[in-house]
């Protein structure tokens, strides 16, 4: 199987712009398959690592080919491209040109994929069942579309280490004690009127129950995208680092990637409704400690969510 592996990028950014995105299909054209699984990427980080873990487990069970479609980041230009800072074994998907296809058909090669659409948001059983080549969309948020590959995907979505020192002095403190990584996700969830009405706001009645169930000499390193509203509304009982404030201070450059990589290192995690701080838990392999995650995921009571956090880990 053709693989291609991306190196790290330093500021884990990759903003693929229309321009851009053509540079791309030119230069790194993926190898035509019959066999390819061709997964549709979009969202941010955590969404981007759930498209391609899903769909690199498909890859490995089915032992072909796959390959990332783009072509969302080709307009949207609120979001970057991140995947080319993890050692991924993907391909960038080309559609073909206009004369490739005429040529096709003239040749009676012309075939299309069908198309696999992610139906809810409950794991699909059928999923490894899908008859190749398949194109893939949806968001595919449980574990189950890749535990079976788990350490495979641990080690291709383990995000890169930053550069900058203070950076990885959090990560030691992180690493020696009894630490519970906290994220607060606001952003668009509160300024964004779709977004709002789709998913719950973790409040800050939920962060102060999760941090009472966690061991007493603990101490909570809070991550957020409004470091100021998390100082402001939680009370926390054990000892509190605000990790963005300290690293602002200290020069690191502000990256999900570093804060990903951070969360990693944690101990226990409380979650919010996020599929970024989903990872930074899910990544860190602590199963004999604790991780809480929020009950409520959406505003939504008619969405099934069961399947978005392990079992192993509480719901409050």
């Amino acid at each position: 199987m053709a693989t291609s592996v991306h190196p790290h990028l330093s500021d884990g950014k990759q903003a693929l712009d229309s321009k851009a995105a053509q540079q791309v299909c030119s230069t790194q054209a993926a190898s035509a398959s019959d066999r390819a699984c061709t997964i549709s990427i979009s969202g941010g980080l955590g969404n981007q690592m759930l498209q391609y873990a899903a769909g690199r487990a498909l890859s490995i069970h089915h032992d072909c080919p796959l390959q990332l479609d783009l072509k969302f980041y080709s307009s949207k230009r609120h979001r970057s491209y991140e995947l080319d800072a993890f050692p991924i074994q993907a391909q960038r998907w080309i559609k073909p040109s206009f004369f490739s296809q005429v040529l096709d058909k003239i040749q009676g090669e012309s075939k299309s994929a069908p198309t696999y659409e992610e139906q809810s948001k409950r794991f699909d059983r059928a999923f490894f069942d899908i008859e190749l080549p398949a194109r893939i969309r949806g968001y595919f948020f449980s574990e189950k579309y890749f535990l079976p590959y788990a350490d495979q995907i641990r080690t291709e979505l383990t995000p890169p280490v930053p550069l900058d020192q203070p950076a990885r002095d959090m990560a030691q403190r992180l690493s020696e004690g009894m630490s519970t990584s906290l994220h607060v996700r606001r952003g668009d969830y509160v300024s964004n009127a779709n977004a709002r009405q789709r998913f719950w706001s973790c409040t800050s009645e939920y962060f102060e129950a999760a941090i009472e169930q966690m061991p007493a000499d603990s101490t909570v390193f809070v991550f957020s995208d409004d470091i100021e509203w998390a100082k402001q509304n939680i009370r926390s009982s054990r000892p509190t680092v605000y990790v963005n404030d300290e690293l602002k201070l200290a020069g690191s450059p502000e990256t999900g990637l570093r804060d990903l990589w951070l969360m990693t290192h944690a101990k226990s995690h409380i979650i919010a409704n996020s599929s970024f701080s989903w990872w930074g838990a899910w990544l860190s392999g602590s199963e004999a400690n604790l991780t809480i995650a929020p009950k409520k995921w959406f505003n939504d009571p008619e969405i099934d969510d069961s399947d978005i956090v392990p079992t192993s880990w509480r719901r409050i």
